[in-house]
């Protein structure tokens, strides 16, 4: 396998520039970046991410300003803010047509980029033209969309351990609770607390049913009360 790009070296894939105004999600913190390669070798250009998914996000956050913010809902603006010819490394005619291509969108159809049909496309197509490809499964870009407030339309679910369990449970007031969400954040504070350690060992399922059986109880009493 061919070695990692710049942007795939640095969770970014957008190959957004490091900027003291951005205190982007995920970013990494100023002492962490000053040990990173492009710190140390490239100058501190872009900005470097803990994970792939805050990078996307950040992408996804930045096209969806350029829409609100500056009225850019085209691949020809979107793009020629985003690599302008101002700066002589970017061919931005180029980099619209590859766009374009990818997408099936023509440089001057009007887009929503509060949109996921368009938006997950255009943020694919970015960072497959940033990268000379795209190493990302839809699920991580989609993962990256949902951080940025855009979901798939098929997607009801907020973590990637609810997209597994593919399991809700509604709640009072007419809002939803995903069980598999609350395992996914026993898992991520278990390494502080040992009793969490126990609770988070358990197999998924277990969690799961007794999640589904807490939530019931509550609904339970809350109606109780209610009388």
């Amino acid at each position: 396998m061919a070695r990692p790009t710049r942007g795939e070296r640095n969770n970014n894939p957008g190959n957004i520039e490091r900027s003291a105004a951005n205190k982007w999600q995920g970013r990494l913190s100023d002492a962490d970046y000053r040990q990173t390669a492009e710190a140390r070798q490239n100058g501190g250009r872009f900005d470097v991410f803990y994970q792939v998914e805050f990078g996307i996000r950040a992408l996804a956050v930045l096209l969806v300003a350029y829409q609100d913010r500056h009225g850019l809902r085209t691949l020809r603006g979107i793009i020629g803010r985003w690599a302008p010819s101002a700066e002589t490394s970017n061919d931005t005619s180029a980099y619209v047509d590859h766009v374009a291509e990818l997408t099936g969108f023509g440089p001057d159809t009007l887009l929503d980029l509060h949109s996921y049909a368009h938006l997950a496309p255009v943020v694919k197509a970015i960072i497959t033209h940033e990268n000379g490809r795209c190493v990302y499964g839809q699920a991580q870009i989609d993962d990256g969309l949902v951080r940025a407030g855009i979901a798939a339309p098929s997607r009801a679910v907020v973590s990637k351990a609810a997209d597994r369990a593919k399991t809700t449970v509604a709640v009072a007031a007419g809002g939803t609770v995903t069980v598999a969400a609350a395992v996914d954040i026993v898992q991520q504070v278990a390494p502080a607390l040992p009793v969490v350690q126990q609770v988070a060992s358990l197999p998924p399922m277990v969690l799961i049913v007794a999640g589904v059986v807490a939530a019931v109880g509550l609904i339970a009493w809350l109606v109780l009360r209610r009388k």
